[in-house]
């Protein structure tokens, strides 16, 4: 027997019991990634990349298919080489 959704009962949850895990960034907080990030060179930015990586992994937070979609929407904006790095880094990490 198949089931549609007239065969749920629509129950409205209050607003006091609904959770939401929206973060919201304040300029503060861009500032403060923006001065410890435009000094980096690649290599250093790669350096971050791992510590970040390693760190995720180690408490269980790591979500390898969030990266490669990251990797993939920001691909235009990067050379090629740099392109193909992040990515061969991040398959690396499944």
């Amino acid at each position: 027997m198949s089931r549609n959704f007239s065969d749920f009962e629509f129950v409205k949850i209050p607003k006091e019991k609904v959770e939401t895990k929206k973060e919201s960034v304040k300029e503060e907080d861009l500032r403060k990634a923006y001065d410890e990030f435009s000094s980096l060179d690649e290599n250093g930015l790669q350096e971050k990349l791992v510590k970040e990586i390693s760190k995720r992994k180690q408490e269980g937070t790591l979500d390898v298919n969030m990266l490669l979609n990251s990797v993939e929407s920001i691909k235009g904006f990067l050379p090629y080489e740099t392109y193909m790095n992040l990515k061969q880094m991040i398959e690396n990490m499944k």
